[in-house]
């Protein structure tokens, strides 16, 4: 990101028709539809249908049959869908049930002989790879390990600001435990313990984060917040202090199914693969030692369409692209997003690169409830964001974009907003600064191009004033004397604060 005003927004960097893949796992078959391919596709349809095709695979080397029926029926539906639909792609792709079953093949050639379809058996190591992409395309700069814990084994991934590393798949799938262990805690353990062994990058390789996909994953994290009240119900980027999550997942390991079954956020259908994914948590926690575990709600579905994307498009900031989209719908360009953001670096002179990054997407975003009733835009605006599909995002940078949005339609706050007790109270001051100087520009420009430039901002000894030149003095009416004044005591906080 750069300070000055020539900030490049490639609005449509790549457009096409909806997208529809479809993900034949171990235990569950899912399509999605996307609404287009580019940097961050939205889901405008999502549908799983549980097959558990994995089931018995590790003592019988075949499919389970009810769920090949099971599975005929779901692509028979799912085809069908797509071309109700109209998309104008549809990618169909198996995993470890499938890749392992002596019938797989057999099973991947009836569906494209019938649907006239065609089924990528992904390999081991490139669903690690693409897991690990999933994570790449709905998270900023991810840095550390990845885990995707299917139905039928488990993909690990080095990942550094973007970039894959090393890369393995072990067979320790929900499933394929539950078949190998037979319910055997002590035997679950052993078998856990000698895959891992077979994974000699991860030991003693302490990293920042630990990147968890996969529903059983998913599950546990479900729980954790329903233990520790969170206040968001956002699984994508929740994240957890390792060391806590550790006690946590080691409890989980020892409980009964009757006692997992009754805990706060659990899900009968996972509960008895809770076991397995919580000792394989226990396993890469004390081996890799990260930070944090940070959940991620992307996967390979999401890997799969990243890695068609050219190296230009995947280079993109995802938010950035979202955020640009957002601002260019209704025919509206990104010209005052850029000149909003520039006016106002004054004021942010030594925000951190994550905190520019974050005010760019507001300023993108700075427009978008205009067309609510006046009483309710403010309110609006900070729940359409937090609640957003929006990827790239913390939770805490969620919740920061989002009360600047409410300072933007309202610079003095007056209603009870929900999550505010993951910011810090440097991050509530930014959000008013930032938020205020929003509604000061609207009130100068009407949010149209080529008038802030007219005016800047002055700042002597920490006061700040601003500065009007020509035609620009006629706008100085009782409503911008008064956003001038709480923009100053908003920037006089903001100060004060950062040198707490």
């Amino acid at each position: 990101m750069t300070d000055d005003a020539d900030i490049e927004i490639n609005e449509h960097p790549f457009r096409d028709g909806r997208i529809g893949i479809i993900d034949i796992g171990s235990n569950s078959i899912r399509m999605v539809v996307y609404d287009q391919q580019k940097r961050s596709p939205v889901p405008i349809y999502n549908e799983k249908v549980m097959c558990a095709l994995g089931k018995g695979l590790a003592s019988s080397g075949v499919l389970n049959p009810e769920g090949v029926e099971l599975g005929k029926q779901a692509l028979r539906r799912f085809n069908a869908l797509g071309r109700n639909m109209e998309i104008s792609s549809l990618y169909v792709m198996a995993t470890a049930a499938v890749r392992d079953a002596k019938d797989g093949a057999a099973f991947a050639r009836y569906l494209e002989d019938t649907y006239s379809i065609d089924v990528d058996i992904i390999s081991g190591k490139k669903e690690a790879k693409l897991g690990a992409y999933g994570v790449c395309a709905s998270m900023y700069k991810p840095h550390g390990i990845t885990g995707d814990l299917g139905g039928g084994s488990l993909e690990m991934v080095k990942v550094e600001n973007g970039q894959i590393g090393d890369h393995a798949s072990l067979l320790l799938g929900s499933l394929r435990m539950i078949d190998e262990s037979k319910g055997d805690r002590d035997k679950l353990r052993k078998l856990i313990e000698k895959r891992f062994n077979e994974l000699d990058w991860l030991d003693n390789k302490k990293v920042p984060n630990f990147y968890a996909i996969g529903g059983t994953f998913r599950a546990l994290a479900k729980m954790h917040m329903a233990a520790s009240n969170y206040p968001l119900r956002i699984l994508h980027e929740y994240k957890i202090e390792a060391k806590n999550f550790l006690k946590f997942v080691q409890d989980i390991a020892g409980l009964s199914f009757e006692k997992l079954e009754k805990l706060p956020g659990s899900a009968a259908k996972r509960t008895p693969a809770l076991p397995g994914a919580a000792i394989v948590l226990e396993h890469i926690i004390t081996r890799a030692r990260p930070e944090n575990v940070i959940i991620s709600a992307s996967g390979i579905r999401e890997g799969y369409l990243y890695e068609k994307l050219s190296p230009f498009v995947r280079g993109h900031d995802g938010l950035i692209a979202s955020c640009s989209e957002f601002a260019t719908k209704g025919g509206r360009s990104t010209s005052y997003a850029n000149e909003l953001y520039t006016w106002m670096f004054p004021l942010v002179a030594d925000e951190s690169d994550k905190e520019r990054r974050l005010r760019l997407a507001f300023c993108l975003l700075s427009d978008i409830a205009q067309h609510i009733h006046p009483e309710y835009r403010a309110e609006w605006a900070y729940s359409r964001i937090l609640c957003s599909a929006l990827t790239g995002l913390t939770h805490r940078e969620r919740v920061k974009l989002s009360l600047a949005l409410y300072y933007r339609y309202q610079f003095r706050r007056k209603d009870e907003l929900p999550a505010l007790p993951l910011l810090k109270a440097s991050d509530q001051e930014w959000a008013r600064l930032v938020g205020s100087a929003a509604n000061l520009g609207y009130h100068l420009s009407g949010s149209i191009a080529g008038n802030l430039h007219k005016s800047s901002f002055m700042i002597e000894k920490n006061n700040l004033s601003l500065q009007l030149s020509g035609s620009m003095h006629d706008l100085l009416g009782d409503a911008v004397k008064r956003r001038i004044d709480g923009l100053r005591l908003a920037y006089s906080d903001y100060l004060t604060r950062k040198r707490l």
